[in-house]
């Protein structure tokens, strides 16, 4: 997690104390009466700059392999173009969560992946995604490189927000921890979606995913594969509502510790090819849950 101090007028992320931290303005009011711009330097919240990838914005001035970190202030970001997340081992982060989502936040207002990250070991953390509210996105982060981290974030999934986090060929080793999926209207079909058979050692641990009810409900699944991805890690979800795991019969890994309800019994999780302990459904009010798979491993 990144944790900034000011060391001597120089702010510092202690996660990777080598890098640069640049400030970008959150589109609401200024600092100190200072307006975020790209003419200023970006080296505090006082001189933000305007854009997260602009010609002259944040992505401009980070260097790849250094561990540099880009701060986004509190406010809303509204973007019709997607940010190019093509630098080395960057942080792009918000600030934590403070309530029931974070105070920094991007919206993804056209049809395009509202993040594309090409970059190896980057880290999205301490951000909300709201709702797009005119077009349909192809998703709010694709995880087009290796070592990708998502943590910390709050999504909100609306009807044009038909998967929220895709995971094509490149994103072997993404790791998706502590976030939040909440479906708001009919439409989602995952939050989270494994599309080629290439992106192996997939881990995705200690989410939420509120499926709203029956009817708003992910069409496909809450994490949702139709390939055959090898030894993935999908550990201690909760799902409030409809499916929660659906993947391919050729998938490997391990599923395990996942707490589903108010779905279909027997159809909120469909492993694949892997290994299952300890995953629990349940599809009525005042009834404990069952374990599924219902079969005991043999002796």
């Amino acid at each position: 997690m990144a944790n900034l101090l000011n060391v001597h007028g120089q702010w510092v992320n202690t996660e990777k104390p080598g890098g640069q931290v640049f400030f970008v303005g959150g589109g609401t009011v200024a600092v100190n009466g200072k307006a975020a711009s790209d003419t200023n330097n970006g080296l505090t919240p006082q001189q933000p700059l305007s854009t997260i990838d602009g010609s002259a914005g944040a992505f401009a001035k980070v260097k790849a392999g250094r561990g540099d970190t880009i701060v986004l202030l509190p406010g809303n970001v509204t973007i019709s173009t997607a940010i190019a997340f093509d630098t080395d081992d960057v942080t792009l982060t918000g600030f934590p969560n403070q309530g029931n989502v974070n105070s920094s936040s991007i919206t993804v207002n056209a049809a395009i992946d509202g993040i594309n990250v090409t970059g190896a070991n980057a880290i999205i953390e301490n951000l909300h995604f709201p709702a797009g509210t005119s077009y349909t996105n192809t998703s709010r982060i694709d995880a087009g490189a290796a070592g990708l981290t998502v943590r910390d974030c709050t999504f909100e999934c609306g009807a044009y927000d038909l998967e929220t986090i895709t995971i094509p060929a490149a994103g072997l080793h993404t790791t998706i921890e502590g976030c939040r999926f909440y479906v708001t209207a009919n439409n989602p079909d995952a939050a989270i979606e494994i599309e080629n058979a290439a992106a192996h050692f997939i881990t995705i641990r200690n989410n939420v995913f509120h499926g709203g009810n029956n009817t708003n409900a992910w069409d496909g699944a809450a994490i949702n594969s139709g390939v055959a991805h090898l030894d993935c890690l999908i550990d201690g979800n909760i799902n409030t509502d409809g499916n929660a795991i659906k993947f391919t019969a050729a998938a490997t890994g391990m599923i395990s510790r996942n707490l589903m309800g108010l779905g279909t019994l027997g159809s909120m999780l469909d492993p694949g090819s892997c290994a299952c302990a300890e995953n629990y459904e349940a599809d009525a009010i005042n009834e404990t849950a069952r374990i599924f798979p219902t079969s005991a491993a043999a002796a």
